[in-house]
């Protein structure tokens, strides 16, 4: 634990901090053990020190009254510098995942001393059509394209069942992390129902995930406007299976950031999986050379 940006911050490392740092960026509602400890320490094999770290209202970071003291995604970006700075790291490599994409992005932009590149991974550039969706309104005209309906759906039921026990609880995560997976590879369902059961027992308030729904609409326009700005190296991977992104998302955002490497990955989903570890590791690794 940690004091970052006036709030605690849960974090764990992987390799020699002799190495140069990256620093991995979770999604909405998600702690930082969703990143897998395997592909950590793949990526600390080949040279980086590693920092998965929980978001504020996930795991065991501090969570908020989001009525009380509400927060963006500029706010989270600056929990990571504070994380960054509480031990004592100048400046780092930053992969972001999903909501974690724009606040790596956000840092590139307006922190950019701190910054030597960004691997965006399963994100977007305009979080309206999911917005809107989960929203149950309907899309805008020429708009990027909506998530697939049976996430959709799925959003749904999570927003409004609450699970009676620990088992309940660990196959609506399982069912989430199924349907991201995507269908052409296999999903591993014993390796994520054991990290959801982990998950689950060390969540303070497992209420207040959902307040990175709210984060996710009131910060709209620094998702839009902020892919333009950026300067430094940026890898974008994208899978083809994403239920939340679809592929033209992916697309739209390797346009919109000068000079970025786009690698579509045929077959991934929203969620690492381990058929693509090594390709992830390959092209992160290049970065280290900028």
């Amino acid at each position: 634990m940690t004091k970052a940006n006036n709030i605690d911050i849960w974090f764990e490392t992987f390799g020699n901090k002799e190495d140069p740092v990256l620093l991995l960026i979770m999604g909405a509602c998600s702690q930082g053990i969703l990143w897998p400890s395997e592909l950590c320490q793949k990526l600390a094999s080949v040279g980086f020190y590693v920092i998965r770290y929980d978001h504020r209202d996930t795991g065991l970071s501090t969570h908020f009254d989001f009525e009380k003291n509400p927060y963006d995604l500029m706010d989270m970006s600056k929990d990571a510098i504070g994380l960054l700075d509480s031990l004592k790291i100048k400046k780092a490599h930053l992969m972001g995942l999903s909501m974690g994409g724009p606040i790596a992005e956000l840092i590139a932009v307006h922190f950019p001393e701190y910054v030597h590149s960004i691997t965006l991974m399963a994100t977007s550039c305009d979080f309206r059509p999911m917005n809107l969706a989960y929203a149950g309104l309907p899309p805008e005209e020429n708009s990027l394209s909506r998530p697939k309906d049976f996430y959709i759906e799925w959003i749904a039921s999570f927003k409004e069942k609450t699970p009676k026990n620990l088992e309940e609880a660990i196959e609506q995560r399982v069912e989430c992390w199924r349907l991201l997976n995507g269908a052409v590879i296999p999903f591993e369902e014993e390796l994520y129902r054991k990290l959801h059961k982990e998950f689950l027992l060390r969540q303070r308030n497992p209420e207040s995930i959902k307040n990175h729904f709210f984060v996710c609409s009131n910060s709209e326009q620094y998702v839009r406007s902020v892919s333009s700005k950026v300067k430094v190296p940026t890898l974008i991977l994208h899978g083809s299976e994403d239920p939340i992104f679809p592929s033209d998302h992916g697309e739209m955002l390797a346009m919109s950031i000068e000079g970025s490497k786009y690698i579509p990955l045929y077959g991934m989903g929203h969620v690492p999986n381990r058929y693509f570890y090594d390709l992830i590791v390959q092209e992160v690794s290049k970065l280290k050379e900028v």
